[in-house]
């Protein structure tokens, strides 16, 4: 394994956790709540905003993991406004200065994340290339939760990709995946479900190997001790950031990675 795929697959799930664990934050039910909205047409229309006001069909076709129809549904209940989408970006700084407050490496932390996110490529992850141009807070502890939230739409967008490329559909990864049989009806998939075997969980894996093959190019831009860095700062901030969330229900909506 190359270091750059190397550092990929040691932080994947601290970036995941860093970068999705407020959209089911105190912060984010809160301006669900505010806004009137329910928590889904929250997300689909906080998280996705930045691609501009696309049909639910689009919507549907770039997050890749929910079916169409449940998308439709929540997206017809809420209408596109930009100021949602910046609501939505304002619950991820506010999560990420009550759980990583006091953390003293945040600013390098932020520094570090930055640098992949800007030298990462963006063909063929709308989503990232979005939330990569949203304005970034001034504050450490907010800069690095948001930062994570735009590298977990590079992998998020890659792996959607990878397991299409591998033959599985959305559906058959998500039950592969732990609890996925429940992680599959929370995201509105219908039952009954396709058996999962153990050709299945090849082409996950195989899937899974793809996706950090492709990300690893952007964190081929740090040095060796860089990413040494980066892969001691995430974990603690990680650690730190999950002794403080709380979450608003047991089942998440991180559903790309």
């Amino acid at each position: 394994m190359s270091g750059s795929r190397m550092y990929v697959a040691t932080t994947k799930d601290d970036v995941r956790r860093l970068g999705g664990s407020f959209m089911k934050s105190p912060e984010a039910r809160q301006a669900a709540a505010d806004t009137g909205m329910t928590r889904f047409g929250y997300y689909f229309r906080g998280r996705g905003g930045v691609l501009g006001p696309v049909s639910p069909e689009v919507t549907a076709a770039v997050f890749g993991f929910f079916p169409a129809e449940f998308v439709r549904r929540h997206c017809r209940a809420s209408a596109y406004a930009p100021e949602i989408t910046e609501r939505y970006a304002e619950s991820c700084r506010e999560w990420g200065r009550r759980c990583l407050a006091g953390f003293s490496s945040a600013a390098r932390l932020a520094a570090l994340l930055e640098t992949v996110a800007d030298r990462a490529d963006v063909p063929g992850i709308p989503l990232f290339a979005g939330w990569r141009d949203v304005d970034r807070p001034a504050d450490a502890p907010a800069r690095v939760a948001q930062l994570a939230h735009v590298l977990r739409e590079h992998r998020g967008g890659l792996h959607l990709s990878a397991v299409l490329a591998t033959g599985l559909t959305p559906l058959e990864a998500t039950l592969t995946r732990d609890n996925g049989n429940a992680r599959a009806e929370f995201l509105g998939w219908e039952r009954p479900y396709p058996l999962i075997d153990g050709e299945t969980r090849s082409r996950r894996a195989a899937a899974e190997e793809l996706t950090d093959r492709m990300a690893a190019p952007a964190y081929g831009s740090l040095s060796d001790d860089d990413a040494d860095e980066l892969s001691r700062l995430l974990r603690a901030a990680s650690a730190l950031a999950m002794a403080r969330h709380r979450p608003a229900a047991p089942q998440t909506v991180d559903a790309s990675a």
